[in-house]
């Protein structure tokens, strides 16, 4: 099972190739938004790496959102270009559930937290350090107002880990009521994704068509608010 995924949806950009649940090959770049100049060179270089052309894939897993509008449509973009010549199904794979990934064994809940501005974070919930090493997702990937998360992990007595390019924020709002995770020094890495997307696929999580895959925004454009009259409250 030979899967490729990427992640465009924060600042960071990274590419991984998986075989059996194996990574073969990973690459990341840290140099802004960039993405429509730097993803298509990652994927050439980790499958290359891999010592695979794109038409051996059977898998092509994008991380499709929550995150940055431009760098999700990249993403997802990317991947119906390359999975379309070859008819490759795809799957895509939560930017929140793969920021959690690392913490699956860790008993806590995980909160990946991604900025979404004006005093909004991307976040979601999951149970991790069951005894079958995999995360129980306990709420879905939301947009919330900082005040709205905190009111949330109130209600939870155990252990809550943020994680995630927004944790630093989110954990300064909410004080005492979380603690920050030791991979916040890690960005975001489409070797979690690519983890992740071959433990669904073997769960027996169903793979699309590249036609069928979407984008997650989960919360209108700033240019959609504008035009709407919502301009940049929160």
């Amino acid at each position: 099972m030979k899967i490729l995924a990427f992640d465009s949806s924060s600042v960071t950009a990274s590419a991984a190739v998986s075989e059996n649940g194996a990574i073969t090959a990973e690459k990341f770049i840290d140099t802004g938004l960039k993405h429509s100049e730097t993803l298509m060179i990652l994927i050439d270089g980790v499958l290359k790496e891999a010592g695979l052309a794109v038409r051996e894939l059977d898998l092509i897993a994008p991380v499709t959102g929550p995150g940055s509008f431009t760098g999700v449509r990249i993403g997802v973009s990317a991947a119906k270009g390359l999975a379309q010549p070859f008819d490759i199904k795809c799957m895509g794979i939560s930017s929140l559930e793969a920021i959690a990934y690392p913490l699956r064994n860790e008993d806590c809940i995980a909160v990946p937290v991604m900025d979404a501005r004006c005093s909004q974070v991307y976040c979601a919930l999951f149970g991790c350090g069951n005894k079958s090493g995999k995360s129980e997702r306990l709420m879905e990937d939301s947009a919330l107002h900082l005040d709205e998360l905190a009111e949330l992990l109130n209600k939870y007595g155990k252990k809550k880990v943020l994680a995630g390019c927004g944790s630093k924020i989110a954990y300064e709002h909410l004080e005492n009521n979380s603690q920050l995770s030791t991979l916040n020094s890690q960005p975001q890495n489409a070797v979690n994704a690519a983890m992740l997307a071959y433990e669904k696929y073997m769960a027996g999580t169903p793979a699309v068509s590249c036609f069928d895959l979407l984008p997650v925004y989960l919360r209108p454009s700033q240019a959609e608010r504008l035009r709407e009259g919502l301009g940049n409250r929160g």
